[in-house]
């Protein structure tokens, strides 16, 4: 029975075996067969799943590319994947398609069986493919060095007195205080506040006591939201997302994650609250952020809890005459009879900066003592009892004086209309231009370009009398000093009558007003039924968008000029404004868009940015038009044909960035009915014109007629613009040409062009004399993929002018695979002495970049010359595999401006200078950065072979680059990268001070020198494959060499395959890590530990951990159980560890917050 019961257990056991191992696994074979139609149908249901989430990942993907922004490397791959499993679908439903009549009538097993595991297996694939979309975050980020620094902000007149130097010191120490999280910085308006604000942002980074310094204007009537899309602008952060705009608690966290930042708020004039307000977080929410603050009343200071309060006093006596003496161009050699009144003028200035420099301009260069004494007795003269604050009536006094010295109405006309942009507003000069001509300002009546050239005038006068402030490219600014000062005179006489309307609604007060601007972000929308009989200039730009009505617009029948933005608007609205000569509508919604027609009285019309699909045929009649601005009007897809030669009176066309907008081609019809580019030439007055085209617009043989000034692009895309502030576009009034494939259209605009790029152009051996005989005040020049050109100046047929290229400051050269040299003997005069840039790579074939010849003048005998680069600051160059040399003897004593070098990828390169051993003068003294990456015949002793002189290098990076046997490196370094060195190369190492340097180039024997670099504060070693230790220096050999840097901050070791250990425990005793923040270890496989244990507590500063594919690796710090020495430290903020096998585990720290990089364990 016992057998029995034992033959039933096997019997029963064997059968669930057969069953587990045989049935279900044939089952599930069988499954394929049976659900073949139902598996293909879910492999072409998963196809177009992935096809739209891939489409709709490509869409953002350009997007942010559009933004400028990085797209993540995890986005990256997988569109990549995605892609290749699209494709890869294509060959699996061709096989179905080709098997089909064969599986529907005469089922071939085998076949079914193999295809549709195929589908179900590639299903399972697109499945995990759509997770992964699903689960993705931004597909982009800001690229961390385009971010804004507070370099762009410092002064330029940064004003040191003994005041200052005591504020700054405090400043500094304060922020040095861990446990100071709160600065206060006072004093009266225009004693420089800001400026030394600006000052210690910048000396606190180059001081490394922040990452990041962001400065802002809080103002006296805050605006937090622009306060926070500023600082969120420097820290690569959006305020706004898909569900509208972020919270104060959104930006508060991601402050949080900056590790130490410094955020200046200028000009606060009531206590704020930060956090509530605004959305940062300081002391025990952030010990790593500070904020400095600067008002001008102390209490602010106190109610807002700041340690310490510190105040900026005025200039004392003597400071003052310095400076005064300074701006008035005086000296010890003056006549008694000028600096006599000019010292008691200094005493009325009360040791104001503000009221100082103005002033001292204004009187700058009157020589006769009568003029001193009369300016005096002015300012004595004046009394403005009706300002309460005695500090700011001194100034006032003062600007007054200063404003009264304007001679012509323009220029004071132009510092008024200043006064009416909102507080710290970067005003572009050329919207001043366009109210100047609506506002008849100028004597002259045509053209305009005449206008724009005395509001230029006026501007350079204002900024040198100290009254704007220079920004970038064509914009300025006012102190905020000086802009309530302008206001105050604008209101105050009656020849202005300028104003800005703070609040609504606004009282019988405003209708004498000629000008008015409006700063009214709290209401909906403006006014109705107020009149403004005298009302000449009407400026409104709200930071939100706002309906207008056209009854506001009623009672403003003087009105010439009106500037609104983001506005929702009915130009049918303006049918009152008969004398309304410039209407600019930024950024508007724009209905009712035919009554264009009616405003027959406009000469300007700008509506850039606007949503205007199409430009009516009925602003064909505006008859008086002189200037028409479409630009950036990217839903504008037609001009109606014959309109724009209808504008017979038009002088300025801009049509940038309408990236929609079509022109009339042979193959258009008449249906389509667009304006077509022949129209422009017959404009008889048009002089600028800004254009974007591709190159099917063109018609064959339309070539543009000569211009004043023109922009044009033609099948190339400008540099994106959309990061940009918008309020901060530009309209380019230069001579620019970006031009795909054929120049012929543009022959007529080479003769004056300032900036050209050529991409893909044929048919042309030189650029000179082919396409121009002299491109005399050419500035930039952009070469690429203009295979037919060999050189870009032939001058072996006598056929180039006198001077050519003189003006020239940037070339770029690339693919150019043809492009022998620059020019052939002889050169012209002056030929590349303004040259500051110089970038080239990928001209397989050239061999000469700086050209040997002398220069000579052409036509007329005479001493020869060498060929000068003073000027030559840059230059870049990238695999040129037939350059043998870079700069040639003769101008080697030319070369005192250049600052970079860098030259990568060459394999012919022997010499920077060519020939060295011939004895000549060489000075590199502005010499900063020098790269050499991968040059195999470079030859020389060592570095300083190839640049003499390199005594004030600050970073230094050779890589692969065998022939240069010693390295003697200036102590002056910073950061030092070197890679793929030999065992000689390694031996050879030397430091040098600036006074040893000479001794040693010429010593016979070299002397092993301890390497100290005390400035060094980042050293990459990159595949040093022989290198066994760091600190000190040994090889494989057995070799050794001190190495000290005491302030280094950064380490990073890479595929350094033979490296024991990074520093020998016997070295410890002369090393110091305690300015150590980042270390980067990166496939070193006989590497057991980072640190030894003495070194681990000096590790205090250490941020940054990163170790990767150290197979060897037991310990951070050497000894177990010791790895928490590090690891707990309070600073250490990221951790990345990866394939490391041998690794001891470890906790991960608490202080790796989340958010910051996770680490990742991999055996």
């Amino acid at each position: 029975m016992g057998c029995g019961f034992c033959e039933a257990a096997v019997s029963n056991s064997v059968g669930t075996l057969i069953v587990d191992c045989v049935v279900k696994p044939v089952g599930r074979q069988l499954d394929y067969v049976r659900r073949f139609h139902g598996n293909v149908e879910k492999l072409r249901e998963k196809k177009c799943d992935l096809e739209s989430a891939r489409d709709r990942l490509q869409h953002e993907i350009e997007d942010a590319e559009r933004q400028l922004l990085l797209i993540q490397k995890d986005v990256q791959n997988l569109q990549s994947k995605a892609g290749e499993t699209v494709s890869d679908m294509g060959t699996l439903e061709g096989e179905i398609q080709l098997n089909k009549r064969c599986l529907n009538w005469c089922p071939n097993w085998i076949w079914r069986y193999q295809l549709s595991k195929k589908a179900m297996k590639k299903t399972q694939d697109m499945s995990e493919l759509l997770e992964k979309f699903g689960r993705l975050g931004p597909v982009g980020y800001r690229d961390p060095t385009a971010l804004p620094t507070i370099d762009f902000l410092c002064s330029k007149e940064f004003v040191v007195s003994e005041s200052s130097k005591v504020a700054f010191n405090q400043i500094i120490e304060a922020l040095k205080d861990e446990n100071i999280n709160m600065i206060g910085l006072w004093g009266m308006g225009g004693v420089g506040k800001t400026t030394l604000a600006r000052e210690v942002g910048s000396q606190a980074t180059k001081l490394n006591l922040f990452d990041k310094v962001v400065i802002t204007t809080v103002s006296q009537k805050p605006n937090f939201e622009r306060i926070q899309d500023q600082i969120a602008q420097y820290i690569g952060f959006d305020m706004k997302n898909d569900r509208g705009r972020r919270s104060e608690q959104e930006l508060w966290l991601r402050l949080k994650k900056e590790q130490r930042i410094l955020i200046i708020l200028d000009d606060i004039w009531e206590p704020i609250h930060l956090k509530e307000n605004i959305g940062i977080p300081i002391g025990d929410d952030h010990k790593g952020c500070k904020v400095l603050l600067t008002t001008r009343r102390k209490r602010v200071c106190q109610i807002m809890e700041c340690r310490p309060v510190v105040q900026l006093h005025c200039l004392d006596d003597d400071e003052a005459w310095t400076l005064f003496e300074k701006k008035a161009g005086l000296d010890d050699f003056s006549d008694d009879c000028i600096k006599t009144p000019a010292k008691k003028i200094v005493k009325k200035c009360g040791g104001l900066p503000i009221a100082i420099v103005p002033l001292a301009s204004a009187l700058k260069g009157k020589t006769n003592c009568h003029e001193w004494q009369a300016a005096y007795h002015r300012l004595e003269g004046r009394r403005l009892t009706e300002i309460e604050d005695v500090h700011e009536r001194n100034a006032y006094v003062i600007l007054e004086a200063s404003f009264d010295y304007l001679k012509d109405l323009m220029t004071k006309t132009c510092f008024l209309l200043c006064s009416l942009f909102p507080e710290d507003h970067e005003i572009y000069v050329e919207d001043l231009v366009r109210y100047a001509w609506g506002l008849k300002l100028c004597k002259c009546i045509d053209p305009i370009k005449y206008v724009r050239s005395e509001v230029l005038a006026s501007i350079e006068i204002l900024k040198n009398s100290g009254l704007l402030l220079d920004c970038r490219g064509r914009h300025v600014k006012m102190h905020d000093v000086v802009r309530q000062f302008a206001l105050w005179i604008a209101s105050s006489r009656k020849e202005f009558s300028f104003g800005t309307v703070e609040t609504l609604p606004m009282d019988e007060s405003y209708k004498h007003y000629t000008a008015i601007s409006f700063e009214a972000d709290q209401t909906d929308e403006l006014p109705k039924g107020v009149g403004f009989p005298y009302l000449k200039l009407l400026l409104h730009g709200g930071n939100r968008f706002m309906e207008t009505s056209s009854e506001f617009f009623e009672g403003m029948k003087a009105l010439q000029v009106c500037a609104l933005k983001d506005q929702l608007i009915s130009l049918a609205a303006f049918k009152f404004n008969m004398n309304l000569r410039t209407l600019c509508l930024i950024d508007c919604e724009l209905s009712d868009i035919t009554m264009l027609g009616k405003l027959k009285s406009l000469h300007i019309l700008s509506l850039s940015g606007s949503d205007i699909t199409e430009l009516p045929t009925e602003a064909g009649d505006l008859e008086n038009l002189r200037l028409l601005d479409l630009s950036y009007c990217e839903d504008l897809r037609r001009i109606a044909r014959n309109l724009i030669q209808r504008l017979s009176n038009l002088e300025e066309l801009y049509l940038h960035e309408c990236s929609s907008l079509k022109w009339a081609t042979e193959n258009s019809t008449k249906r389509e009915s667009y304006s077509s580019l022949s129209e422009l030439n017959l404009l008889p007055k048009l002089v600028v014109i800004s254009l974007d085209i591709s190159s099917e617009h063109l018609l064959d043989g339309f070539v543009f007629r000569r211009l004043w000034s023109f922009d044009v692009c033609i099948g190339i895309t400008r540099e994106p613009w959309i990061l940009k502030r918008r309020d901060l576009k530009t309209y380019p009034i230069s001579r620019s040409l970006r031009i795909v494939k054929s120049v012929d259209a543009c022959k007529q605009l080479f003769e004056d062009l300032e900036s050209l790029q050529l991409n893909d152009v044929e048919g042309h051996p030189n650029l000179i004399p082919s396409l121009d005989l002299g491109f005399r005040k050419l500035t930039s020049l952009y070469l690429r993929e203009c295979h037919s050109m060999q050189c870009l100046i032939d001058a072996s047929k006598q056929q180039v002018p006198i001077t050519a290229l003189s003006n020239l400051r940037k070339l770029s050269l690339s693919d150019m695979f043809h492009l022998e040299e620059v020019c052939n003997a002889p050169q012209p005069q002056g030929f590349l002495q303004k040259l500051e840039e110089v970038i080239v790579s990928d001209c397989g074939e050239m061999r000469v970049l700086f050209p040997i010849a002398e220069l000579r003048s052409i036509e007329q005998e005479g001493p020869s010359r060498h060929l000068s680069l003073q000027s030559l600051k840059i230059v870049e160059i990238e695999r040129c595999n037939n350059l043998k040399y870079i700069f040639p003897r003769s101008v080697a004593n030319s070369l005192g401006q250049l600052h970079t070098l860098k030259i990568k990828s060459c394999s012919q390169l022997e010499d920077i200078i060519e020939d060295r051993q011939v004895e000549y003068k060489c000075q590199l003294q502005s010499l900063r950065k020098v790269s050499l990456i991968d040059l195999p015949q470079l030859k020389g002793r060592n570095v300083n072979d190839i640049l003499p002189t390199q005594s004030f290098l600050q970073k230094l990076k050779v890589h692969n680059c065998p022939q240069l046997i010693h390295f003697i490196i200036s102590t002056t370094i910073q950061e030092l990268v070197i890679g793929k060195m030999t065992n000689e190369q390694l031996s050879n190492l030397h430091s040098c001070k600036y006074e040893e340097l000479e001794q040693y180039q010429t010593s016979s024997q070299h002397h092993p020198l301890p390497l100290c670099f005390p400035n060094l504060i980042r050293i990459d070693i990159l595949e040093c494959e022989s290198l066994k230790s760091l600190f000190p220096i040994i090889i494989a050999q057995g070799s050794s060499k001190q190495l000290n840097a005491p302030n280094l901050q950064t380490l990073k070791i890479e595929r350094c395959f033979g490296m024991e250990e990074i520093i020998q425990n016997s070295q410890v005793s002369t090393i110091s890590f305690q300015c150590l923040r980042e270390v980067q270890v990166r496939e070193c496989n006989k590497l057991k530990f980072l640190f030894p244990t003495c070194v681990a507590n000096s590790l205090g500063q250490l941020q940054t951990l990163k170790i990767e594919s150290c197979s060897q690796l037991q310990d951070i710090i050497q000894g177990r159980d010791r790895n928490d020495i590090v690891l707990t430290s309070p600073s250490l903020r990221v951790l990345k560890v990866r394939d490391c096998p041998q690794l001891t585990p470890f906790i991960v720290p608490t202080s790796i917050r989340s958010g910051d990089p996770i680490v990742v364990r991999a055996n």
